[in-house]
């Protein structure tokens, strides 16, 4: 490393030399020219070659050469503009994130699949709730009167069938239309009080005993079984089955108004 450093200072001081040297043939060979004295051109061209021409270099292992330091500070302005200036690699700019813009793709966004709507499952249909039917005015049967030449075994069987059904009792009311009792308890029995229970609780049949028809005699004997006169009305109470719950032949008339033929109704239903 040494060496190369001695190597380029030896020859950074032969070029010095041979500078001045040609400047010097130079500047003669114009001050000849210019007073008469001297050579041809040629001579002085042969004078610049001569003085151009290289000199044998130093050897190297003499001595120590000058420093480099000094021979550049000695070397006049023209030398110094002569000389080349080593040069120099642009160094590669590394532009910095911000001062490059980056073509930004914009992310693909992916847009999910929507979602189904949620289906509600329909409610299931609900059964309205069974409601005991009240009852309808008249759906006892009730009738004032008594109606003469009916059926009145056949009007007491289907009201039996229809009791068993439906859970309702049976009243059988035995009288006559000429009777004055009987024609008070109709009354009684229309009134809208009473009637409710009758609609209520009971399947009704009216039957006439007042013709004198041995058939109603004895239908009315197959359920009073007692000895004497019938006192009218007679009122029989029957089941779902068609049995006696009750006949006032025995036990006697409850007093014909609302309180006593309700409280009838009320204990029989």
């Amino acid at each position: 490393m040494a060496a190369h450093r001695r190597k380029q200072r030896t020859s950074g001081i032969q070029g010095l030399v041979r500078f001045s040297a040609v400047s010097l043939t130079v500047a003669s060979a114009a001050v000849a020219t210019a007073c008469g004295v001297g050579g041809s051109k040629n001579d002085a061209a042969q004078n610049v070659s001569v003085a151009a021409a290289p000199d044998a270099p130093a050897d190297q292992g003499t001595g120590a050469p000058a420093p480099m330091e000094a021979a550049t500070a000695s070397a006049s302005p023209t030398a110094a503009a002569t000389s080349v200036p080593p040069t120099s690699r642009p160094s590669p700019s590394v532009s910095s994130p911000a001062s490059s813009p980056v073509a930004k793709h914009p992310a693909a966004t992916t847009k999910a699949a929507p979602r189904p709507a949620r289906t509600t499952a329909a409610p299931a249909p609900t059964r309205p709730a069974v409601k005991k039917s009240a009852p309808v005015s008249g759906s006892s049967g009730f009738t004032s009167g008594y109606p003469t030449g009916a059926d009145a075994r056949g009007a007491v069987k289907a009201a039996v069938a229809a009791a068993k059904a439906d859970g309702r009792k049976v009243l059988i009311d035995f009288g006559a239309n000429w009777c004055g009792n009987c024609k008070a308890a109709d009354r009684v029995f229309a009134t809208s009080g009473v009637g409710a229970l009758l609609d209520d609780s009971y399947h009704v049949v009216k039957v006439d005993i007042g013709s004198q028809d041995s058939s109603a005699f004895d239908l009315l004997r197959d359920y009073c079984s007692g000895e004497g006169a019938y006192k009218m009305p007679v009122l029989v109470v029957l089941d779902g089955n068609g049995k006696v719950v009750t006949e006032t032949h025995s036990t006697g008339n409850p007093e014909l108004t609302e309180t006593g033929l309700g409280a009838f109704l009320r204990q029989w239903a």
